[in-house]
């Protein structure tokens, strides 16, 4: 804005009043504003307007500063591989660095209680608290600030994945989901145990108590057998019954024609404290064959 009494040179009944209090008309009916507020005005527009070269100056050495540029030479490495993301989106290993890159630096500033994370990067942190353990996540978390959700929001994470591993169920449909992404619908069947340390714990989304050794029905494990509200008959189980001190896992591993690696699949697990008969485990065994019969594996 050049003149800010401009708008006074219409000829405008509205405008009497005002005109009266800030300047004069003469006699042959122009207009003149007071010389006090005349200079006012101007000077008010010469301020505003050197402030906002002042800030597009700023705005500019931000950008291109030499001085910045010597201090901190990754900002270059930084520009030029933001640059060169768009021609590089088929690369799955460029949009990985650019998400880690884009994570840091947009929670850098965040208070720690407003951290934002994308599918990707929960999906990736999923993923390494799963393969490396509690213990590898925190090392990585705490030693890379910025990069990676908090525990508790993994584990909330997880806990609300739809395809969670029941105790005793054996997830056919989800094996041939998997084997169906793999393109194949050969595979290789194991069972074998691991220890574990027994401690009996409350599943919320299936009102169950788990870690209990679980009956055996036709060599199967029945699901869902220790749930009660009862705390008498939990104290009975308690007292009564044998704690799991091994975990039984069922693998499979998709097997490829053209002999690409692939991930193993867990098609079931539970408790047990390895007593069982030979008539258990044939029996198991032919009902996992033939349901992998009847779903064409």
């Amino acid at each position: 804005i050049n003149d800010l009494f401009a708008f006074f040179l219409y000829d405008s009944p509205d405008l009497l009043p005002i005109k009266n209090k800030v300047g004069i008309t003469l006699t042959n009916g122009s207009f003149i504003v007071k010389e006090g507020l005349s200079f006012q005005a101007n000077h008010l527009i010469q301020t505003l307007q050197a402030l906002q070269q002042r800030n597009s100056s700023k705005s500019n050495e931000l950008t291109i500063s030499s001085v910045l540029l010597e201090r901190h030479p990754i900002i270059r490495l930084i520009t030029r591989f933001f640059d060169n993301f768009s021609s590089q989106l088929n690369d799955s290993s460029v949009k990985f660095k650019h998400t880690v890159v884009e994570t840091i630096i947009s929670n850098h500033d965040r208070a720690k209680s407003r951290y934002c994370y994308n599918d990707s990067m929960r999906e990736f942190a999923s993923c390494l608290f799963i393969r490396g353990g509690r213990n590898v996540y925190e090392f990585i978390r705490l030693n890379i600030s910025d990069l990676l959700p908090s525990l508790p929001i993994i584990q909330s994470s997880l806990d609300s994945i739809t395809n969670r591993i029941n105790e005793g169920d054996f997830r056919y449909d989800l094996m041939c989901d998997y084997l169906s992404l793999q393109k194949t619908n050969f595979i290789f069947a194991s069972e074998d145990c691991t220890g574990v340390i027994p401690q009996i714990i409350y599943n919320v989304p299936s009102n169950t108590f788990i870690d209990f050794v679980p009956h055996l029905e036709d060599g199967l494990p029945k699901i869902n057998t220790f749930s009660t509200e009862s705390f008498s008959k939990f104290e009975n189980w308690f007292g009564t019954l044998n704690k799991s001190h091994l975990l039984n896992l069922h693998m499979v591993q998709p097997i490829n024609l053209d002999l690409k690696s692939c991930a193993p699949f867990i098609l079931s697990a539970y408790g047990t404290d390895n007593h069982f008969t030979t008539l258990d485990i044939l029996m198991r065994w032919m009902t996992i064959i033939n349901q992998c019969d009847k779903k064409k594996v």
